[in-house]
């Protein structure tokens, strides 16, 4: 029987995070993409909860959490949900630019993660860049919410091609998490670190389940392979039908990806190399 979410605000420095958890076993600490927050992984709490303890952060910036926007800082908020929580070691799993965040934390942190699931990540340091379907106009959407514009900024990030859903369903969820996002990251974006990751996934041994819809956007999909080719123990997966967005459209594909890869990382002896 599965218990009711547990929710709880996490001080990190300059505010806090909220995090919403439920579920027993194998840790997944889930990490949503730009302009979203923790709702976004509902399909995953629903239905992955009874085999798996799920952890949902609202990102700094994003959500109910107060910390001010800052990806360098997103790392240690990470390390400092998990020790808050009691957890040693956790499957990171990423969408979008929630990804990005739990590559570096599997570089940072290579001992706190025991998997790695990355849905239509972005990877820093990668050539080539992404072109104007792919890429996203923080710039104008800046102006936009500086100008007190941030409904235009929201239905034009809702018509964006990484935004795409079919499903009546799947399209009114996305578009209540967009109602939700209010632009504080794009007036006050906060530090970066720009080094380049490309370099380093050798480094990264933990399993890795690569995953991307199949129609999401070309340079998402470019990113996917190079990272499935890049890191060591690396699995590449395609949603069938799915665009970026597929752990939304597409749930029960997703779930039981992740399942099936969590399941293998949680029966696996630990002082075995993980093989794919």
């Amino acid at each position: 029987m599965l218990r009711a979410p547990n929710i709880l605000d996490v001080a990190v420095p300059g505010g806090a995070v909220a995090v919403e958890w439920a579920g027993e076993g194998m840790p997944i600490l889930l990490l949503h993409g730009w302009a979203l927050d923790r709702r976004v992984w509902a399909p995953q709490m629903e239905g992955l909860a009874d085999r798996f303890r799920l952890i949902a952060i609202d990102r700094r910036g994003f959500g109910r959490s107060s910390a001010p926007p800052g990806l360098a800082a997103e790392t240690g908020d990470v390390l400092t949900v998990m020790m808050a929580l009691g957890i040693d070691k956790a499957v990171i799993a990423g969408m979008s630019q929630g990804g990005r965040v739990a590559l570096r934390f599997a570089v940072t942190h290579p001992d706190r993660v025991a998997g790695l699931i990355l849905q239509g990540a972005p990877l820093d340091g990668f050539a080539p860049a992404p072109r104007r379907e792919d890429s996203i106009p923080l710039t104008s959407y800046a102006a936009l919410v500086r100008e007190g514009r941030l409904e235009r900024m929201r239905e034009l990030w809702r018509g964006h091609a990484l935004m795409r859903a079919a499903a009546p369903d799947a399209r009114a969820r996305i578009e209540a998490l967009v109602a939700g996002y209010q632009g504080r990251d794009l007036l006050n974006p906060g530090p970066d670190s720009v080094a380049s990751l490309a370099e380093a996934l050798e480094d990264v041994y933990a399993p890795a389940l690569v995953v991307t819809g199949e129609h999401d956007t070309p340079w998402r999909q470019l990113v996917g392979d190079a990272l499935a080719y890049g890191l060591p123990h690396s699995h590449r997966a395609r949603i069938a039908g799915a665009d970026h967005l597929c752990n939304v459209t597409h749930p029960d594909a997703y779930n039981d990806l992740a399942a099936a890869f969590v399941g293998r990382i949680a029966e696996k002896p630990a002082d075995r190399v993980w093989r794919l």
